[in-house]
């Protein structure tokens, strides 16, 4: 029988440093494997929110997806790479296909002119 991961459990001091900021969004685009995703972005720049509980952050970005407002969240670094190479992305139509590279998922993102 497989091991279980150990649960997360609060951290010493989780109650002080605990990040409550209500984060206002709308509905967040679900990215599958080799499922090509086509976003237009409204603004160049994301959101940046942090985890007091483990110094990590996310990043939200505005778009559209088939003309409905939807947001990009993420942490992953190949997302963050391959949007940050085609800044400013406001007004950009752009194509990202989550795929499995090695076991580790990789973001591809491609700029459509």
């Amino acid at each position: 029988m497989a091991e279980q991961p150990e649960p997360i459990k609060p951290k010493k001091d989780a109650w002080v440093t605990m990040n409550t900021e209500t984060v206002e969004r709308h509905p967040k685009v679900d990215f599958e494997i080799n499922i090509s995703k086509t976003l237009v972005f409204t603004s160049n720049d994301p959101r940046e929110y942090s985890s007091k509980e483990d110094d990590s952050v996310y990043y939200i970005f505005d778009c559209q997806e088939n003309a409905e407002p939807k947001v990009v969240m993420t942490s992953a670094w190949s997302l963050l790479r391959g949007l940050k190479s085609l800044s400013p992305i406001a007004g950009k139509k752009i194509q990202i296909t989550k795929k499995l590279v090695k076991g580790k998922q990789q973001f591809e993102v491609i700029e459509i002119k």
